[in-house]
């Protein structure tokens, strides 16, 4: 009888993966989704949890729906974790980026966002406002960078000042009213939206 050949682990595969950012790109495109998700970072692929939680799935949906609505399709792209942005540092695939619209649809990735969002996992938590951070704020063109809780309506943002440079702290957001300000779209993205079907955080007795 044949014997079966043992697929690689998505951290061997990480082993193994290119570390050149063109090459990372089309290595990555290669890869069937099963095999897992990948990122580059300062050298050093990191495998990505595939499966997310209902919340996170719902949250980035408010996001890009909201965004889908409030955006002129025309001008601008909006993508999700499937699409890639090539950051100083290597190349990261964020839940939600904005840019502006180009022509060539086989484009792996994008070096010109204009507006990035995360959501919350706790396995990527630490990163989101720390790594990524500096990396996404390292990009030229980037005006707003966004981090949403999965589990209550409260999220983090970082808007590019008038002079260029990134304030040291976000703002926060709690709650359902309010909304998120998004430098270079001309328009914003209500809390009530992107929390949609989030419950509130429980009150303390």
């Amino acid at each position: 009888m044949q014997q079966e050949t043992r697929r690689a682990s998505p951290f061997e595969l990480a082993a193994m993966a290119p570390t050149d950012p063109d090459a990372f790109l089309l290595w990555g495109a290669q890869r069937g989704r099963e095999e897992g998700k990948f990122e580059l970072s300062r050298g050093r692929v990191i495998a990505k949890m595939i499966w997310t939680s209902r919340n996170h799935a719902r949250v980035c949906a408010n996001i890009l729906a909201e965004l889908g609505r409030l955006l002129d399709r025309e001008r601008y792209d909006i993508g999700s974790a499937d699409f890639a942005v090539r950051t100083p540092f290597g190349v990261r695939s964020p839940d939600v980026v904005v840019d502006h619209a180009n022509p060539h649809g086989r484009e792996l990735s994008t070096s010109s966002p204009l507006f990035i969002a995360e959501v919350l996992s706790p396995s990527t938590a630490g990163t989101d406002f720390t790594e990524k951070l500096d990396e996404y704020t390292s990009i030229d063109v980037l005006r707003t960078y966004l981090i949403c809780a999965q589990d209550e309506p409260r999220a983090w943002v970082w808007a590019r000042q008038g002079d260029g440079s990134w304030p040291k702290l976000p703002t926060e957001l709690v709650g359902r009213e309010g909304a998120v300000a998004l430098g270079g779209l001309a328009t914003e993205l209500a809390m009530s939206a992107i929390f949609r079907g989030i419950p509130d955080a429980p009150t303390l007795p």
